[in-house]
């Protein structure tokens, strides 16, 4: 159960991360909440511990919890589906905690590029990409004031811009994937899959001996197919009556 540990950690890293360089970022024994103003991430709350209403109670008390998700995961003291429930919050979304060793080299192709973001112009097209992907907004100000310590890519194919992926390495040995998607004029064009070779194959080449990441339900079947193992589920609550 090591790679669960390692991913959630991972994640919970990067949304750190985010809140620290980014936004605002409060953590407490029992819990943490990470937040970027006029973004949509990460914009996250998460538990420490088994949470009761008195915990609920305080939160919901000391914070506006406008379009900030609480997350929980397969873990005992996660598992709070029925407290969020009772208290306002519905299901926003449902992920699959996936991870693979890396082993054995992937194979890239010619027909797809990386660059890794540098600089603003580069910032602005990476957002743009990823809204268009993904239908939600990370800002260009967050991409700039975390770059240095996350590889935000942009995806080319020939002169087209097709996607963009995300690597964030919190420790030697363990490599995350992100935001990895192909625009929706770019789909069903083989891409999904280069591009999830090219991070794989970054990812050997910075000394990762996992990667981790938390799929959707429609990518979940091209992960499963370049070896990626289902660990955990990952679900997101937002507050429904805000």
């Amino acid at each position: 159960m090591k790679q669960i540990t390692e991913n959630i950690n991972n994640l919970v890293s990067l949304w750190n991360l985010g809140g620290k360089l980014a936004g605002q970022l409060f953590a407490n024994q029992d819990y943490s909440m990470s937040v970027v103003k006029q973004s949509e991430w990460p914009n996250k709350l998460w538990f420490h511990r088994k949470p009761d209403q008195p915990l609920m109670d305080e939160i919901q008390e000391q914070w506006k919890l406008n379009n900030i998700s609480i997350a929980i995961w397969d873990n005992p003291f996660n598992k709070a589906e029925d407290l969020l429930t009772s208290n306002g919050f519905e299901l926003k979304n449902e992920l699959t905690g996936m991870s693979v060793s890396l082993k054995s080299k992937f194979r890239t192709s010619d027909n797809l590029d990386l660059v890794r973001v540098n600089n603003l112009e580069q910032a602005v097209i990476w957002s743009d990409l990823f809204l268009k992907a993904f239908g939600y907004q990370i800002t260009v100000s967050t991409i700039i004031n975390t770059m240095h310590m996350v590889n935000y890519f942009i995806a080319h194919s020939k002169e087209k811009q097709v996607g963009t992926a995300v690597l964030y390495q919190d420790n030697l040995n363990v490599i995350g994937i992100h935001s990895m998607g192909i625009i929706p004029e770019q789909r069903r064009k083989g891409y999904a899959k280069e591009l999830l070779h090219h991070v794989l194959s970054i990812a050997e080449k910075k000394g990762a001996t996992l990667a981790t990441l938390q799929a959707s339900e429609m990518g979940k079947g091209l992960y499963l197919k370049t070896g990626f193992k289902e660990d955990f589920k990952l679900k997101n609550f937002i507050k429904s009556n805000i």
